[in-house]
């Protein structure tokens, strides 16, 4: 901010390219009210505004649950004409789901299909979740079926969220029926990630842990574990992201004498687990003391519970 006021002073016009990547930042960093500042300061000086810029600051507004003054700037936004595209509505449904507000979500839904902005992944998982926990299973299969319709293709998550809810409605035949989808779907990211290294395609951090991720989710903790050690021969370095999502699959199946030993690895390596993989860890313990009709049900909430996104 006093580098771009030092460059006026200079008589040095910034422009948009030059506010971008510092409204970025702010608000990545959770500044929402000095990216406002920012924001208006940028209308003061003539910089021209897009829709990337105001959602930039939507979806920070949204994470501080500052849900009436998102509204209130994409209103303001589009009264000058800046229409919103699927990545604005995407920060708004995700902050009125997380406020509770599902009913609102699902409203924005529809105003996006009525004003021809087309929906994607991310769109429908938010409210399928955000439906399932709010017991509301029905409605999360009604929006399953129209991603189907619209040719989107569910991910791990969108499985993740409705094997949770069959789950917990004892519906355990759809629940497996759902299990096998996720599974098929991890099997082709597992072939199309074989076909990288022959094109000079190079995986990374991200890429294994996505996969692991999918094979603990949907079952297949052995192919989980080979990918994990894979991984690290090759030299490629788990994050602490990847070692919660494998931590969570080995507590989740029995295997806690495992999951101990990566622990302490973690530990020599000097990695900090964190409060997520010691909470991984205490509720692998506490699932190991659980007599087996418990401990079933306590593997299904964890399909949808411990729920480690790779982005």
């Amino acid at each position: 901010m006093a580098l771009i006021d030092r460059m006026m002073d200079n008589g040095c016009q910034p422009d948009g390219v030059t506010y971008g990547p510092i409204l970025n930042r702010l608000c990545k960093s959770g500044n929402t009210a000095l990216a406002m500042d920012l924001l208006r300061k940028m209308e003061h000086r003539k910089i021209k505004l897009d829709v990337v810029t105001y959602s930039m600051v939507i979806d920070s507004l949204c994470k501080d649950e500052s849900l009436e003054d998102s509204l209130s700037l994409f209103n303001e936004m589009e009264t000058k004409g800046i229409k919103g595209n699927v990545i604005t509505y995407n920060s708004l449904i995700g902050g009125f789901c997380n406020a509770g507000r599902w009913d609102d979500g699902a409203q924005l839904l529809r105003d996006m299909i009525e004003r021809k902005i087309t929906p994607n992944v991310v769109t429908f998982n938010t409210l399928i979740d955000s439906f399932v926990k709010e017991g509301r299973l029905s409605e999360a299969q009604e929006l399953y079926n129209e991603m189907i319709t619209r040719d989107i293709e569910p991910n791990t998550i969108t499985y993740s969220s409705l094997i949770y809810g069959l789950c917990m409605e004892n519906r355990l035949d759809e629940a497996n029926q759902m299990l096998d989808l996720m599974a098929k779907l991890v099997d082709e990211g597992m072939r199309l990630f074989r076909k990288m290294s022959p094109r000079g395609l190079v995986a990374d951090t991200v890429t294994y842990s996505t996969l692991i991720q999918g094979f603990c989710q949907s079952g297949k903790l052995n192919e989980a574990k080979e990918l994990f050690q894979e991984m690290v021969s090759i030299g490629v370095q788990p994050t602490v992201v990847t070692y919660g999502i494998l931590l969570d699959g080995l507590c989740d199946n029995g295997e806690l004498e495992m999951a101990l030993d990566i622990l302490e690895k973690m530990h020599k390596c000097k990695i900090d687990p964190g409060i997520c993989i010691y909470s991984i860890i205490i509720h692998g313990m506490c699932n190991a003391s659980k007599p087996p009709s418990q401990r079933s049900e306590a593997r299904c909430q964890d399909v949808h519970g411990n729920d480690f996104r790779i982005v």
